[in-house]
């Protein structure tokens, strides 16, 4: 009986792994200091886009296959350079 072989996290080496990316929505433009919560039309301040922009250079290499996000604005202002990067349609 033989022993199957595992990298180093203990993943068989034979079988895919499915990495999960998951981002929280960049800094929300809101002078007001309100609770938006769940809110629609709160978008990215200046700094947001510019988060949503770097996180989108980091995950460039990566094997991007879907972007999803929440219908929120912010969300998807957040999600859509990283779409965008490896040409996928956002999905809600």
């Amino acid at each position: 009986m033989s022993e199957k072989s595992t990298g180093s996290e203990g993943v068989d080496r034979d079988e895919q792994l499915t990495v999960v990316h998951v981002v929280r929505h960049g800094e929300v433009h809101n002078p007001d200091g309100v609770l938006y919560g769940r809110r629609p039309g709160y978008h990215l301040s200046d700094l947001g886009r510019k988060m949503a922009d770097r996180v989108a250079e980091h995950l460039e290499k990566r094997d991007i296959t879907h972007v999803v996000a929440s219908p929120l604005e912010r969300a998807q202002e957040t999600a859509d350079p990283i779409a965008q990067a490896h040409g996928l349609d956002l999905a809600t």
